[in-house]
């Protein structure tokens, strides 16, 4: 009896303990109006850098990203791409919600996500709580990396939100930073349309799965030697740091720019 419960212990513990090391893809895609084109982007006069204003909101770059995920902790970790091209041009970089670019940890037990933040030299942890979404399922199925998935749909924030779930892989996972659903998510699409602005979709598919990740350690930025130190703040209250560090910014500029130069 005492090896049978001795047994127990350690199972619950490796399930526990259990890591998962999974590659994403995140792509955004958004199909502007012509009225909300023709707003936004009449300004740029030289008409091919019209064009690649446009083609880049609409049509980033994909952006992969390595999710590790045990039962209690989540590292969300992406992949930064150099590009040596001589004439690269730069490009620009879109991310969803619950899927923040560079590096976001989450503690399951605690229902909280963090994520270190730069604003301009100055550094603040961003506090999120993770929410719980309440989940329509249906019987609609399809195939994915060859196990068989099925559609959950759900709203977050002023997404709607479709996943693509299999119960073939004994673990819960969730590749954006909400509660897990009961199953494994291979893809998600988290998409919003307006008649004014157009539709834009934002499609996180897995594309590799390792389990049973030995020796990886949680990046959790409380726990950070320097990291520790700095202010943890809300997602309003990081708004709010940006919003006046760019008035400040602007505000420095004109008056550089006012400066008559003799």
């Amino acid at each position: 009896m005492k090896n049978f419960l001795t047994l127990i212990i350690i199972f619950s513990s490796f399930a526990q303990a259990q890591v998962y090391e999974v590659k994403v893809r995140f792509k955004h895609h958004t199909k502007y109006t012509s009225e909300y084109i023709e707003k936004v982007f009449s300004d740029i006069k030289n008409e091919e850098q019209r064009k690649w204003n446009i083609e880049q909101n609409e049509n980033p770059k994909p952006i992969d990203f390595l999710i590790y995920s045990s039962k209690n902790e989540q590292n969300s970790v992406e992949q930064e791409k150099i590009n040596n091209d001589q004439n690269y041009q730069g490009e620009i970089k879109k991310s969803v919600v619950g899927l923040p670019l560079g590096v976001t940890y989450s503690d399951f037990r605690l229902n909280e996500n963090y994520k270190e933040e730069d604003v301009y030299g100055k550094k603040y942890i961003v506090k999120n709580p993770i929410e719980e979404l309440v989940w329509e399922y249906s019987n609609e199925t399809k195939e994915i990396l060859g196990y068989k998935v099925y559609k959950a749909t759900s709203d977050f924030k002023k997404y709607k939100v479709e996943a693509w779930y299999t119960k073939e892989i004994d673990f819960d996972f969730m590749p954006i930073n909400v509660k897990p659903i009961e199953g494994f998510v291979l893809e998600m699409n988290l998409f919003v349309e307006s008649e004014k602005v157009g539709r834009m979709d934002n499609i996180i598919r897995v594309e590799a799965i390792q389990p049973n990740v030995k020796k990886y350690k949680f990046k959790n930025p409380l726990k950070a030697d320097k990291a520790s130190k700095l202010p943890i703040v809300s997602q309003q209250e990081i708004a709010k740091i940006y919003d006046e560090a760019n008035k400040k910014r602007n505000e420095m500029y004109n008056n550089t720019q006012g400066i008559d130069k003799k």
